[in-house]
Formats: structure tokens, C-alpha cells, sequence
């Protein structure tokens, strides 16, 4: 590790906020309803509120990111710095 990763591990904090969310939905002939599905990936320095339905978080530059869905999402936070 070097000195400039230990430096940003002691005075950094960066999360990945991966969040699943749906891409295409198909309705079958016969009422069945499949969902194909896709991540998008977000860099953030602070988490404020992470639920299946809303999300605040400030990214890297420091403005403040708010993302609301109707149905409940899969979500997952990874701590880097």
C-alpha cells in the first residue's frame, strides 16, 4: 500500500451505492410478467438516507443526489475509502 492509498484510507470516506433497478419489462401471453434487470453504480463521499425507496447522498463534488422509486429496489453499499 502506498503512502498517497493511506493517506485517503485515514481522511477520505468514498461508499459505492450499487443500486439494481429494473431495465425491460415482458408480459407473456399467458399474464406472467418477467423483469431483466441492471445496475447503476454511484460514487458518493457521504450517505444520508438508504432505504428500498429512497436514497441522499452527496457525491464526490459535494452536491447533494436525491433518488426516489415507486416499487422497492435492491441496493448495496461498499465502504472504499
Amino acid at each position: 500500500m502506498s503512502i498517497k492509498d493511506w493517506w485517503k484510507r485515514v481522511w477520505r470516506e468514498e461508499y459505492e451505492l450499487i443500486i439494481t433497478v429494473p431495465d425491460e419489462v415482458t408480459i407473456l401471453a399467458n399474464g406472467a410478467r418477467t423483469e431483466k434487470t441492471k445496475q447503476q453504480i454511484y460514487h458518493a463521499k457521504k450517505i444520508g438516507k438508504a432505504t428500498p425507496k429512497h436514497f441522499v447522498f452527496y457525491d464526490l463534488e459535494g452536491k447533494k443526489n436525491e433518488i426516489k422509486f415507486l416499487n422497492p429496489v435492491d441496493f448495496h453499499i461498499v465502504k472504499i475509502y
